[in-house]
């Protein structure tokens, strides 16, 4: 559980980061949140792996696409800023 809420948190911060760094520029600058959720997969999930495996960062992107993907196509009514937060956090 501990994973979970640290990942969510961490990731609810980059999201939130994201969303006031968009609204200021206009949309014309963002974060990519799926390389911050890889980090946070193996910061708070596997840290006794390194993590310079490209196995670990391959099937970790999978797993994330596979759970993201559902959530924001079909549950649209949750805002898209929580979703980014929400989505890797399951995947962890």
């Amino acid at each position: 559980t501990w994973t979970l809420m640290g990942s969510f948190l961490t990731l609810l911060l980059f999201s939130f980061t994201n969303k006031m760094i968009g609204h200021f520029t206009e949309d014309e600058y963002f974060l990519l949140m799926g390389p911050m959720g890889a980090l946070i997969t193996l910061q708070y999930g596997l840290t006794s792996a390194p993590a310079s495996q490209p196995r670990n960062i391959i099937c970790g992107q999978i797993i994330s696409g596979v759970v993201v993907l559902p959530l924001a196509l079909y549950v649209p009514q949750i805002p898209h800023w929580i979703q980014m937060a929400v989505g890797p956090a399951l995947a962890i």
